[in-house]
């Protein structure tokens, strides 16, 4: 599956845009939208509201496939349908894999775009019910079902991918097939949605459609998806149930420092961070947004935010949500401790109505608090970048520094599919113009033999850290981007990890119309971090000296046993010392004579603290240093 990148204009970047983006830095920076997601754990429903339609797609002999061409608009592409069944699978290599529904065992529905003739063509398609469905007895009507879903382009490029839910009370009057319009009977799966967005998977999806099916005696129901190219979009367990009278819902969006309202001017909100050193901690602008799923209004809507499961404050009372409302509550006033570690954020809405289903009415984030390291990215891999990592390219991911620093390496995580030995290099660029500031020396990348899996969620990251040929002074209120560049080649991919609004990456290479090489932002963001360590742990996955190699150990990341291999020229005595990052030794032992050859050491970490850890062989006179990391 091909990746197609926004192209960032220059004039953008050092005229208009960044002048008003500048106006915003200081203290508190305005930018990003976040990219929560409800989890699986809400499949469910709570309280004694009526389900009184199911279906779970074990078979779709009640539904039938159509495409916009076959239905005689011959603008659009014709060969794009819905499938239903059992071991359906995404095509394309794209990175998604098949729903975990409730029931995708007997099997779920999908669409699966593969790229239509050109990029100028249109997909359209949808599979509707043969029979209607009887919603006389139900005023208030919430359809619900199970969904997996990336998108592919929400705005990055043309903005042309939607996935509608459409309804007809005769069969016959459909809203119109051939635009995306606003229209009676047609509701957005997921409006918020934008380029590189995913669902959780599987995500419960609740819509009330009562304006379209409410005391109707005859609803049928179609789902509906129109793009260019685009990922798996794939459905399973419908439910039409009743609208619950009292149901509060987190609606899609969560920031500990209200990304997203930069654009507003509001004063509030920066860019999210999901490291964070203890010299750039500021105050947190808890945000999240709560929808009104039931049908009654909520008075006194409130918002409590917990971290670590302690309640750090909650929003005042007096704000009614009504039908269909939706809002964002926002809560000041907390600073994160200085204590290294992982920060667990809940955000849980309450009325002074009892809920009907309390599943649905929480939104958890997570950021960590580092001693040097500064990372966007959330320690999670949504992909590989890029495609094909044998072309000259850059991956740039800015920074803002809340207090004067100094920038002494930068880390990347690169994916194991890079070939080893292949030099690279990293700068420090300004964000007007993306002009290099400081650099380090051409440098290889050994055995590159981590981070292999580009969707694993488990946040275990094994960082290459890069050291610049001269320590970068910054000062407060400055923002400055993080750069790792690969001058083509052998393959390097590096990860990329959570959705990031338009403008707020960058990559370079030829990643626009007939390969341009250019500046493009994308909105994934780079797995590029500021390292402000004076003593940078600098990776060295084989190092060799006059008289023998030492390896790296295996496994790294490891949290309870872990073998360093190393190999002697000549029979001599070996010992091994242990540090942690601030170079305290935490564990030494000599070993004796060894022979010539590979030997191996088992060392039980059990016990260490999580964190970077350094190991140094002894052989004679020599030492040998190498990094390991303990989780």
């Amino acid at each position: 599956m091909r990746k197609v990148y926004t192209v960032l204009f220059s004039l953008l970047i050092a005229g208009g845009a960044s002048a008003q983006w500048h106006q915003n830095i200081g203290p508190v920076v305005k930018e990003k939208t976040t990219n929560y997601r409800a989890t699986g754990s809400a499949i469910q429903y709570g309280g004694e509201r009526v389900v009184f339609h199911t279906d779970d797609f074990s078979d779709c002999e009640a539904w039938t496939p159509q495409t916009a061409y076959d239905a005689g608009f011959d603008q659009f592409f014709e060969d794009l349908t819905f499938e239903c069944g059992t071991g359906l699978e995404p095509d394309g290599g794209a990175p998604i894999a098949a729903i975990n529904s409730t029931s995708a065992d007997n099997g779920f529905l999908m669409v699966d775009s593969d790229g239509a003739a050109n990029e100028v063509d249109i997909e359209n398609c949808w599979i509707q019910t043969d029979d209607p469905i009887d919603c006389s007895e139900h005023p208030f009507v919430t359809l619900s079902f199970e969904t997996y879903y990336r998108m592919w382009d929400g705005g990055a490029n043309d903005g042309n991918e939607f996935c509608f839910v459409e309804i007809s009370t005769d069969g016959v009057t459909w809203p119109d097939v051939t635009t995306t319009d606003d229209e009676p009977g047609r509701f957005e799966v997921f409006p918020d949605f934008t380029t590189g967005v995913e669902s959780s998977n599987p995500e419960l999806i609740e819509i009330d459609i009562t304006s379209a099916a409410g005391g109707e005696e005859q609803v049928w129901i179609r789902f509906r998806w129109r793009g260019t190219f685009g990922y798996a979009w794939m459905i399973d367990d419908m439910k039409l149930a009743d609208t619950a009278t009292n149901d509060l819902k987190s609606n899609g969006y969560a920031s500990y420092t209200d990304q997203a309202t930069w654009a507003q001017d509001t004063g509030l909100g920066f860019w999210e961070y999901g490291a964070i050193p203890q010299s750039q901690i500021q105050e947190f602008v808890f945000s999240a947004n709560v929808a009104n799923n039931g049908s009654a209004p909520q008075p006194n809507t409130i918002m409590d935010v917990a971290v670590n499961g302690s309640s750090v404050g909650t929003t005042d009372l007096g704000f009614t949500l009504p039908y269909l409302g939706r809002d964002t509550l926002r809560l000041q006033g907390y600073t994160p401790p200085s204590d290294l570690g992982v920060y667990d954020v809940t955000y849980t809405f309450s009325s002074d109505s009892l809920d009907e289903d309390d599943s649905n009415n929480v939104a958890e984030q997570s950021f960590e608090i580092t001693e040097y390291q500064y990372g966007r990215d959330n320690g999670v891999f949504t992909g590989v970048f890029p495609f094909d990592g044998s072309v000259e390219y850059q991956a740039a991911t800015p920074y803002v520094f809340v207090e004067e620093a100094t920038i002494y390496a930068i880390d990347v995580a690169f994916m194991n599919t890079s070939e080893p030995n292949t030099d690279v290099l990293v700068h420090v660029l300004d964000l007007a113009n993306l002009d290099i500031f400081a650099s380090s020396d051409e440098t290889p990348i050994l055995n590159p033999d981590v981070n292999g899996n580009s969707t694993d969620d488990s946040g275990n990251v094994t960082w290459y850290t890069i050291e610049l040929e001269d320590p970068f002074e910054v000062a407060a209120g400055e923002a400055w981007v993080a750069s790792v560049e690969h001058q083509g080649g052998p393959n390097v991919q590096i990860g990329e990890s959570k959705y990031t609004p338009d403008q707020t990456a960058f990559v370079y290479g030829p990643f626009g119309a007939n390969q341009t090489i250019n500046w493009y932002f994308t909105n994934e963001v780079p797995m590029v971090r500021f390292n402000l360590n004076p003593n940078p742990v600098v990776n060295v996955e084989e190092v060799e000296g006059a008289n023998f190699t030492l390896m790296q150990n295996r496994p790294n990341p490891t949290d309870v046993m872990t073998t360093i291999s190393y190999e002697l020229n000549q029979t001599d005595n070996v010992s091994l010392e242990v540090r942690d990052i601030t170079g305290k030794l935490v564990y030494t032992e000599a070993f004796g004579q060894q022979p010539t050859g590979t030997n191996n050491i088992d060392l039980n970490v059990d016990g260490y603290e999580a964190g970077i850890y350094t190991y140094t062989l002894v052989v004679g006179g020599e030492r040998l240093t190498n990094r390991m990391i303990v989780k």
